[in-house]
């Protein structure tokens, strides 16, 4: 899975506790009738091309992806559009839209911060970039 990788540059994502929002499309077979062929094909809600069920990814595999990256899942929650009032709202239910929160745990800034610094010259830490 690649999600763009915007950098830290000091973000408060790179401090303990940061938080990310995430929101996508589940890769559900429903997702994509409804995504794909309902929302491009026959209302026309976007335009024709706008997803690609390739990219589409379950919750558990965002999941899996962001505690593989020092990131803790604190909740994962279902969205539901209804495109005739044009309104979202939030459900239990994960099989079209979700949305995930996500911390920076302090152990992966910690080593991050190990792995950053070495000993210089006369014991004073130089950074390694």
């Amino acid at each position: 899975m690649k999600i763009l990788d915007v950098g830290c540059g000091g973000g408060l994502l790179c401090e303990p506790g940061g938080s990310l929002f995430i929101t996508t499309i589940n890769k559900t077979q429903l997702s994509y009738a409804l995504a794909i062929i309902f929302a491009e094909q026959i209302a026309g809600i976007v335009p024709k091309g706008t997803h690609n069920w390739e990219k589409f990814v379950s919750p558990e595999e965002l999941e899996s992806f962001l505690e593989s990256n020092g990131l803790l899942v604190q909740t994962i929650t279902g969205m539901l559009y209804n495109p005739f009032s044009g309104y979202w709202r939030w459900t239990e239910n994960t099989s079209l839209n979700y949305a995930a929160h996500a911390i920076k745990s302090s152990a992966q800034v910690e080593t991050e911060e190990h792995h950053t610094k070495t000993p210089g010259i006369d014991g004073q830490e130089a950074s390694q970039k």
